[in-house]
């Protein structure tokens, strides 16, 4: 049985957790979820956000290949993986490369998956725990029919999203905007604003 985030990260206060930052693409086998999260991440990148995580490149091999390409989007390095390593359990040093988001301050970070290995307790099913306690916002995916399993996990607290790129730019608008409007209003408390006029 699916362990809930909040048992897995007691430390986690749920009303600390913002339902919309921790997101999931619902898609069914056969779509091409990971040309979207891809386009998506590189989308932000451009325009000079900061995106952590990693992203499965997509793979046009007819039929699908055994390995999957992989992309650290902190570093940019980028490495082949056998879909294996999927399930049961991925390897740390990908948990860790996620983790790096903390550090380098991303505004998004992207869990590739929500699969197998989380499902079972492994994979990188603390990462979303760790992730959100630090505030970050989080873009994973998961199949339509682990879509139960994702909702024991995050005991509700979240929100699924279509598989379309509209919706995912949607979703992204609608979420930084309230962040900044409340760094705003954290800055502002705390006295940390520059003067819209100088002072004499």
């Amino acid at each position: 049985m699916t362990r809930r985030l909040l048992d897995r990260c007691p430390a986690l206060d749920p009303a600390g957790i913002n339902a919309s930052e921790l997101a999931a693409i619902v898609f069914e086998e056969g779509a091409s979820v990971d040309h979207l999260i891809a386009f998506f991440a590189d989308e932000l990148q451009t325009a000079g956000r900061g995106v952590g995580g990693i992203v499965h490149l997509p793979d046009d091999d007819e039929p699908p290949s055994r390995d999957v390409t992989l992309v650290d989007l902190v570093v940019g390095d980028r490495w082949r993986q056998s879909r294996a390593i999927d399930a049961p359990a991925a390897p740390a040093l990908t948990t860790r490369r996620i983790l790096a988001a903390i550090e380098a301050r991303s505004d998004l970070v992207v869990i590739p998956r929500f699969g197998a290995a989380e499902i079972g307790g492994g994979g990188h099913a603390d990462a979303f725990g760790t992730l959100a306690a630090f505030g970050l916002p989080i873009l994973t995916a998961i199949r339509r029919e682990d879509v139960d399993a994702w909702l024991r996990f995050t005991g509700g607290i979240g929100t699924l999203l279509a598989c379309r790129l509209r919706v995912v730019r949607a979703w992204w608008q609608e979420t930084d905007d309230r962040r900044q409007k409340l760094l705003a209003r954290q800055n502002a408390r705390s006295g940390n604003v520059v003067p819209l006029l100088p002072s004499f």
